[in-house]
């Protein structure tokens, strides 16, 4: 793809809603039929690949597999290219800076030539991929595999209208035709359930997607500061340690709402109690939660910046912030970015003021979702067959030039281990080049040149996994939540960081959470209720 044929799309979610051509198609499920909104489906068999066994025991389901170096041989899996010569187009994000464009990056074209198709993709900052996504779906140019926004409203009629029903090629067995997409566990396949139909396929990340506290270690070191299992308390003992503004040094980039949360053991999101959905902002812990992260910007405990604006990753790399709010699977990019030799992280473990382990929210199995536009059933066997070949695991030469590319342009060795050079950064898109985002395997605990990480990570998450929590709304559809979700969650956020900074006081909480449900939060409540009882959950 040249640069001149890069589509950089502009417009407005507000345009694509009304332009996005659903209302026009009579086969789509109304939106007020929660249940067939919600309707289930015969989930695609679950088959583990059979590959390099982790260095570590999988001491809990949840655990992902963790590696403390790359297989000395990675083997090839597959048996040739999956396209079939014809070209493909495609719709993805990334969070890094957007790489080369084929003409001039070797790894692009090396990719093609994998493939057996030339790959024309449109790929977007992260930032502005909802408005991009909307405007796309308008012009109807997503292309042949696309990343779907999680956040478009009516998603299921949108799926229904505009992506391939995958359900007869991957639900139940049929799925191993597709080795490597039947190694998503079948958690990942649930949020790609719309409408009684499998619509999407998952870009699963399991609990590496979770947010949690992560701590510069050797900074830690270098001031003589020791952090373990925390509490509300010890944790505010280590922020007042570390914290010297005159040195240009906080404690937090970000307040650390993840953490604290664990700690005052709130719900993820909706929590079922006495047969009824709660939500954690209808709750006094929550009010705790915001007494808690207002007295940290008060004190100084948090950059000046990090309530207003977000970069935190820019901080946290550069020792601004000694620690930071992110999930599992940032500790790798973290560790790519650093250019201090020393640079260590670590992960405490929260704990309630009783010493329990508090209550991890777990994130979404999945990153996001990706479909495939439809087509007949020969190119649709024949695109699925490419995202198969992405999925392909850790271990396997396939996943070895996905994520470093070519070896001596795009990464060397050191010992077994693959260190991206300045082109594979640039090329290969830090190892996360936006195919990533149409189909990726299982998301490992790995470092690369870091062993010790990998067992930080892994003690943190075998003690926080057995009491960790996954929202019971995970996978379910709100029509409410889609059309009314995003304004009522900014109208929140935005009295939440109004308490932090101290221009609002926490009694406007409570008046806010009254006009929060009367706005759509209870009818949202009552659809969750409902689309949790036509899955069967209650």
């Amino acid at each position: 793809m040249t640069i001149s044929r890069r589509r950089f799309l502009g417009g407005s979610l507000a345009a694509a809603a009304t332009a996005g051509g659903l209302s026009g198609c009579s086969t789509v499920t109304r939106s007020t039929d929660i249940a067939a909104l919600n309707r289930p489906v015969e989930l695609p068999t679950y088959k583990r690949f059979d590959g390099p066994q982790p260095d570590l025991p999988r001491s809990h389901p949840l655990m992902p597999d963790c590696f403390y170096r790359f297989p000395a041989d990675p083997v090839k899996v597959t048996g040739g290219p999956p396209g079939d010569g014809s070209e493909l187009v495609g719709t993805a994000l990334t969070s890094n800076p957007i790489p080369p464009t084929a003409d001039r990056n070797p790894y692009w074209q090396e990719l093609n030539r994998r493939l057996g198709s030339k790959l024309d993709l449109t790929i977007t900052a992260a930032t502005d991929y909802a408005n991009k996504f909307a405007t796309a779906v308008a012009g109807d140019t997503l292309g042949d595999l696309f990343n779907v926004d999680g956040g478009f409203a009516y998603l299921p009629q949108f799926l229904e209208a505009r992506a391939q029903d995958l359900t007869e090629y991957l639900s139940g067995d049929a799925i191993l035709e597709y080795p490597f997409l039947a190694n998503a566990p079948q958690a990942s396949w649930r949020g790609c359930v719309f409408a009684g139909g499998i619509r999407a396929v998952p870009i699963q990340r399991g609990v590496m997607s979770s947010n949690t506290l992560l701590v510069r270690q050797d900074i830690l070191d270098q001031l003589g500061v020791e952090i373990g299992a925390v509490t509300v308390d010890e944790l505010v003992r280590v922020a007042k340690a570390v914290t010297d503004g005159r040195k240009n040094r906080w404690a937090f980039a970000v307040p650390p709402t993840a953490h604290v949360s664990a700690m005052l053991r709130l719900p993820n999101g909706w929590e079922v109690r006495d047969g009824k959905l709660v939500h954690s902002r209808e709750l006094p812990e929550h009010k705790e939660l915001l007494a808690i992260t207002r007295q940290l910007v008060k004190d100084g405990l948090i950059h000046p910046d990090g309530v207003a604006k977000n970069n935190q990753k820019v901080w946290f790399s550069n020792g601004s912030a000694v620690m930071t709010q992110d999930s599992y699977s940032s500790i790798q990019s973290f560790y790519r970015r650093a250019t201090n030799p020393n640079f260590s992280i670590t992960i405490p473990v929260p704990r309630s003021a009783d010493g329990q382990v508090g209550r991890v929210l777990l994130g979404s199995p999945n990153n996001s979702i990706a479909a495939i536009r439809p087509s007949s059933p020969e190119r649709t066997k024949m695109l699925l067959g490419v995202l198969n070949w992405l999925a392909a695991p850790f271990g396997t030469e396939e996943y070895l030039f996905r994520k470093f590319g070519l070896a001596g342009r795009h990464y060397t060795l050191k010992g077994t281990d693959p260190q991206l050079t300045k082109d594979g950064q640039s090329e290969v898109c830090l190892g996360e080049f936006p195919v990533q985002y149409l189909a990726d395997g299982p998301y490992p605990a790995y470092f690369p040149g870091h062993p010790e990480a990998v067992d930080m990570a892994y003690n943190q998450l075998k003690a926080v996994l057995p009491t960790a929590i996954l929202s019971p709304t995970y996978g379910l559809y709100s029509p409410t939540q889609s059309t009314k979700g995003k304004v009522l969650d900014t109208r929140m956020d935005s009295l939440t960081k109004d308490i932090q900074l101290g221009r609002a006081d926490l009694k406007a909480w409570d008046e806010a959470v009254a006009d929060y449900r009367k706005s759509g939060a209870d009818a949202i409540r009552d659809e969750l209720e409902q689309a949790m009882s036509a899955r069967g959950d209650s």
